[in-house]
């Protein structure tokens, strides 16, 4: 089934903020990356059934990107995902007050097919693009088309930035004869809408800002089989109001300090608050160029309406006890690396990942949340242009 994780997050295409005006790529380019998420086990003393060993994936990305004439460029993509481990089927409290995690018995094993291609028009004043994006693994298939643009004003220094998503998804659970909740997902549609408008303002020549809002609609069939007890609503809108600020900084051969603030609230009852600083430092070493960037960021969200560690609810009662939809608060930190020469660029990434309950800002709470996970990502990849 499809799984939003941090390693999607982080290997999911950035929407970059226009500095400079945009001009076409005149160069084709090839690259690849290889990227590994792991996750720490399951907290041992409080496993009540189940397997200890979370989620192991690996991902393999291959891109491809050329110019075709003088004002078009075409990038496409395609990534073969591999995922084994054990995953949290409920969490409750028991009759002396722990909470305790049930896992599923058996080791998971799925593969993933990604394919992407996305066609850009570059204008005088702006761009406009298109996306189309296949998805498949043995429970889950999905179907998304998008389109973004761009459009420089005012000499220039302000750029509006605006785009539109739309995906179906099909659900097939495996075994769909163990449980109710399988066969009763058996076939459902998932569909969801996007859209983002923003602005990014040149304040000085060392100095950007971008902010924007973003909307989701999700609709459909928004439980997870997989879960006992998991019953959410059919629906699911989703705000986010988001700011970025570039400021460069003439520190040796050149940096950039980074900021990132994102709001989120849903109707659901989640909110969520999300602050990340990166410095980037440039050092040009004969005919190599490296970029170096530390980075840290912290996260804080409030729990769904829903969520509940009953361990026996009514039947009837929208009810969640995934992790993902509990207060908690997560710290992450990293790096991120490139090595340029020639036509060549190497790159090397890290990140660490940590949530609790007690890291939780807003409406913090006493229950344990074990089902939390831990975990690091690792990504290496090479570029080559010609």
């Amino acid at each position: 089934m499809k799984k939003i994780t941090a390693l999607t997050a982080l290997s999911a295409a950035a929407l970059a903020i226009p500095s400079i005006a945009e001009v076409a790529p005149e160069d084709r380019e090839i690259s690849y990356r290889y990227s590994s998420y792991q996750e720490e086990d399951a907290p041992r003393e409080r496993v009540f059934q189940g397997s200890l060993e979370r989620y192991s994936i690996d991902v393999h990305q291959i891109g491809f990107r050329t110019p075709i004439g003088d004002s078009w460029y075409l990038a496409s993509e395609l990534q073969y995902e591999t995922m084994s481990g054990a995953s949290p089927t409920q969490t409750y409290k028991n009759d002396e007050g722990d909470s305790v995690l049930l896992m599923s018995g058996a080791s998971i094993n799925e593969e993933r097919i990604d394919f992407k291609i996305a066609p850009k028009k570059y204008f005088k004043d702006g761009t406009a693009g298109g996306l189309i994006a296949y998805s498949t693994e043995n429970d889950y298939e999905s179907i998304a088309l998008g389109l973004d643009g761009t459009l420089e004003i005012y000499d220039k220094h302000t750029t509006l930035i605006g785009s539109l998503s739309f995906s179906d998804d099909t659900l097939s659970p495996t075994d769909p004869d163990i449980s109710d909740a399988r066969a009763a997902a058996d076939g459902e549609k998932r569909k969801s809408f996007s859209m983002y408008e923003g602005i990014s303002q040149v304040l000085n020549k060392y100095s950007v800002l971008q902010v924007g809002i973003g909307y989701t609609k999700l609709s459909g069939y928004l439980s997870d089989p997989y879960k006992f007890f998991d019953l959410r609503p059919d629906s699911r809108e989703q705000l986010t109001l988001s700011a970025q600020h570039k400021q460069f900084i003439n520190v040796l051969d050149g940096a950039a300090i980074i900021s990132n603030y994102r709001y989120y609230n849903d109707d659901w009852g989640v909110s969520s608050h999300t602050l990340d600083v990166k410095w980037s430092q440039q050092f040009d070493i004969s005919h190599y160029r490296i970029i170096a960037s530390p980075l840290l960021r912290y996260y804080t969200q409030t729990r769904a309406d829903f969520y509940s560690l009953q361990q026996t609810p009514p039947v009837d009662q929208l009810n969640s006890s995934d992790s993902r939809l509990s207060t908690y608060g997560a710290i992450t930190f990293g790096f991120t690396s490139e090595l340029k020469f020639s036509q060549w660029s190497l790159h090397l990434d890290w990140q660490q990942y940590y949530s609790r309950e007690d890291l939780a800002l807003f409406e913090a709470s006493d229950d344990e949340t074990p089902a939390l996970v831990n975990f690091s990502t690792f990504t290496a990849g090479v570029d080559y242009k010609f």
